[in-house]
């Protein structure tokens, strides 16, 4: 069906419409549903309500089904899509056929079969489409049918029918005038033939012949005023069908214009709030990123420092091992001398055994009095410690301990001041 309808508007519609691709879509959606499945594509022109003609558009001929009281009906339409579709809502007409009327002050559908509803004065083109036109007419119509079955010898709707069809097939043209209409009606009637005829076939003839004629000749100016009066009322209608209409699309553009403002206003807030969110976001990463730089400097500057000290020592390092090699190099010269002497005096040592005492021997009086200082030092060093573990071993009362530690700590500062004094006299005469 898709191509069907793209060869029909490449062969007869060629530059017609601005987007046949949309055409294609919406007719192929609603010709592909229950709706539409009676509907047959074909090209024909379009007269406007001014009279004027279009190039031929698309029409979609054929039957709308309809659900009425628990019975499907088949409505005949004409659905006409304008070259500015889908800016501008398709039209449509309801083509009922020769036993059919159209419904008289119907909602939805004028006396010249044209289709008015909401969904098409809210037409939008990037909201509305052709399906849900189709699910909209066959749900209205089966509320209120605009058509009915004429009833056997109705004269006055089809003698109306027959003045309207004298008046041209297009169904926007307007109304002939009310001069126009009595003109050609009383031209088919000449009083000076009846006059005439009177004369030959005698006079009571010649005047039931002329009430005859008068009567029909009434008898049409009435059905011609009644069709003027319901051209007028139809030309009204459509006038107050169009002011409705601009009243709803004015409303319809108000209220545009409303939901546009506050969803420009909400949009506006939203991108105040993200901006504001992200600046936030972006000074606490550009914070923290200062903070990142500073920390990279310190750990570069101990690194560094790491470095230097690390040279550092691993110079000590090799210092160290020098001295460690000479002391080394050192005690072995000492052991070999050590085992030479202790050769020699093996025999001398034998025989005597050494003394603590005799280990350490001053050379001089000054000499033999620091060491015995020395001595006396350390001594009362130890007799702190041990006075110390017997206190806190509970050997000893705590003012016995205080009574030792005054007069030790007594002692032992005079034997360090008098190592002090020994020390400086020696310092100044080294050889006495």
């Amino acid at each position: 069906m898709a191509n069907s309808i793209h060869n029909l508007l490449s062969r007869n519609l060629s530059g017609v419409y601005r987007d046949p691709q949309r055409i294609i879509r919406d007719v192929d959606t609603l010709l592909n549903t229950s709706l539409g499945r009676n509907l047959r594509p074909k090209t024909e022109p379009l007269t406007s309500n001014d009279g004027s003609v279009t190039p031929s558009v698309l029409v979609l001929h054929g039957t709308l089904p309809m659900v009425y009281r628990n019975v499907t009906y088949n409505i005949p339409i004409d659905l006409y899509l304008p070259p500015q579709y889908p800016q501008c809502p398709p039209i449509v007409f309801v083509r009922p056929v020769s036993n059919m009327a159209i419904k008289e002050n119907h909602r939805h559908v004028g006396r010249d079969g044209r289709v008015y509803m909401p969904y098409l004065h809210e037409w939008g083109a990037q909201t509305h489409e052709l399906r849900e036109l189709a699910i909209w007419m066959s749900s209205l119509f089966g509320s209120e049918p605009p058509c009915y079955a004429k009833p056997a010898g109705a004269s006055r709707v089809t003698a109306t029918s027959n003045v309207a069809s004298s008046y041209g097939s297009s169904i926007s043209q307007r109304p002939p005038a009310y001069a126009q209409v009595t003109q050609s009606i009383a031209s088919s009637y000449n009083p000076y033939n009846a006059v005439s005829n009177s004369n030959n076939n005698g006079s009571r003839e010649a005047e039931e012949q002329e009430r005859r004629k008068q009567q029909q000749i009434e008898k049409e100016i009435a059905e011609a005023n009644l069709a003027a009066q319901v051209a007028r009322e139809e030309s009204l209608r459509e006038a107050k069908l169009k002011a409705e209409h601009s009243r709803l699309q004015k409303d319809h553009e108000e209220k545009l214009s409303s939901m546009r403002v506050m969803a420009t206003s909400k949009v506006q807030y939203e991108l105040q709030v993200v901006f504001r969110d992200a600046k936030d976001d972006l000074r606490v990463t550009l914070k923290n990123q200062k903070l990142l730089d500073y920390g990279k400097e310190e750990i570069q500057q101990l690194l560094k420092e790491g470095e230097e000290r690390k040279k550092e020592l691993m110079t000590l390092n090799d210092e160290m091992d020098g001295a460690v090699k000479n002391l080394e190099g050192w005690l072995e010269a000492a052991e070999t001398q050590q085992q030479q002497e202790g050769e020699h005096d093996d025999s001398n040592l034998s025989s005597q055994s050494s003394k603590v005492d005799q280990m350490a021997l001053p050379v001089d009086t000054h000499s033999s009095q620091m060491l015995q200082l020395a001595a006396e030092n350390a001594a009362i060093d130890d007799c702190f410690y041990f006075l110390d573990q017997s206190l806190t071993q509970k050997n000893i009362p705590l003012k016995v301990f205080l009574e030792e530690v005054r007069k030790l700590s007594k002692r032992q500062f005079t034997v360090k001041a008098h190592l002090i004094k020994i020390s400086q006299a020696k310092a100044l005469n080294p050889f006495a």
